[in-house]
């Protein structure tokens, strides 16, 4: 077992190789082999392996039959301007990047939805893993999305991510007592397999969810294009990874890891396009999802402005992370009670636990 990977031998394959790529050390390069395998944890067995390729070949057989017509993408995405990805997080040694990467979409997902980049979304990797049936042995490639449709995933707080030092969460213990009422719910998830299908979904609906085959080299990957290598890289495994963009200048896709902010560009990498060996854009489908931005308890939010006028039900409050919500004139409690919490909240400073969409305000708490 090496004590830690030899960039230098990397660097010289790259050249050799005219890659076009200078590895660099981080974090996971001073690791042991067995410890950094453990920041994989997409799981694929033969038959799942076989599933998906196929699901892929009919999705883009599918596709292709609607013509190049349908797609329309622009040459270079990157969700990350204009503040639509959430930050990096670092899975540490637990196989828990279905988790990761399936919440990095639906965060981003959400603040599409609502048209709100600055909204304050932090979903829990924890509660997703081990509440959904995946361990730090790891889980499949779109479990993750399956129980964030069929149950959801609470916020972080709710329930934080400890499984970094690759012991499992106890999802009973570790969640907190009104988790039911802080839940995030997609309506559904759809795959994409063509090369246009994929660039058209990134495009038109945001960040995805994808897999990919990991080599020995790639835990160097700096902020430069990553082209995998011939020799010497033997493959550790699969892993789970969240695709912000791409860009045909370059000819990359531009993705989200969960390894910190060490690795890659500030825990962002550019992988090249076409590459079989990695199955990420040859074998294995995109994800994109539809999120549910229905009514959801929103717990200590500061309320930072109100607005009204003399009409009865026309009245505002700004939350601060979510954006500015209209108090429905139907609310449970009256449009003028809600009002007076919200500007009660303002005028002393307080926070408020809040019923609310991507619309409006229905019911408000004073903390």
């Amino acid at each position: 077992m090496a004590d830690s990977l030899n960039v230098r031998e990397i660097a010289a394959v790259n050249q050799r190789e005219n890659l076009g790529w200078t590895p660099a050390e981080n974090e996971l390069t001073a690791l042991s082999d067995a410890e950094r395998a453990k920041r994989l944890g997409l799981i694929v067995t033969p038959a799942e392996m076989a599933r998906l390729k196929a699901e892929t070949t009919a999705l883009a057989s599918a596709e292709l039959s609607f013509g190049a017509a349908r797609f329309a993408a622009p040459a270079a995405v990157d969700w990350r301007n204009g503040g639509w990805v959430t930050s990096i997080k670092n899975q540490g040694q637990c196989g828990s990047c279905v988790s990761f990467c399936s919440c990095a979409t639906i965060e981003s997902a959400v603040r599409i939805k609502l048209n709100n980049a600055g909204f304050a979304i932090d979903l829990s990797e924890g509660f997703l893993q081990f509440c959904g049936g995946g361990s730090c042995g790891g889980w499949g490639l779109t479990s993750g999305l399956d129980y964030a449709k069929s149950t959801g995933v609470v916020d972080e707080a709710c329930m934080p991510y400890t499984a970094g030092g690759g012991t499992d969460m106890n999802c009973g213990a570790s969640r907190c007592s009104d988790w039911q009422n802080r839940l995030t719910k997609i309506k559904n998830y759809t795959g994409y397999a063509t090369m246009q299908a994929r660039k058209d979904a990134i495009a038109n609906i945001g960040p995805v969810l994808a897999g990919i085959a990991v080599y020995n080299d790639f835990y160097a990957a700096s902020g430069d294009v990553y082209v995998k290598g011939t020799s010497n890289n033997p493959l550790i495994g699969y892993h789970c990874i969240c695709v912000i963009g791409y860009d045909d200048s370059q000819q990359c896709w531009i993705v989200k890891n969960s390894w910190g902010t060490t690795w890659g560009s500030s825990g962002f990498g550019r992988i090249r396009y076409n590459q079989p060996d990695l199955l990420i854009d040859s074998s294995w489908s995109f994800y994109s999802v539809e999120v549910e931005v229905s009514s959801t308890w929103y717990s200590n939010i500061a309320v930072s402005q109100v607005y009204s006028t003399p009409h009865a039900t026309n009245a505002w409050a700004y939350l601060q992370g979510i954006g500015w919500r209209k108090i429905h004139p139907d609310a449970p409690d009256g449009v003028t009670n809600v009002l007076a919490i919200c500007a009660n909240a303002v005028a002393k400073n307080k926070k408020v636990t809040v019923y609310a969409d991507g619309n409006f305000i229905y019911q408000a708490y004073l903390l």
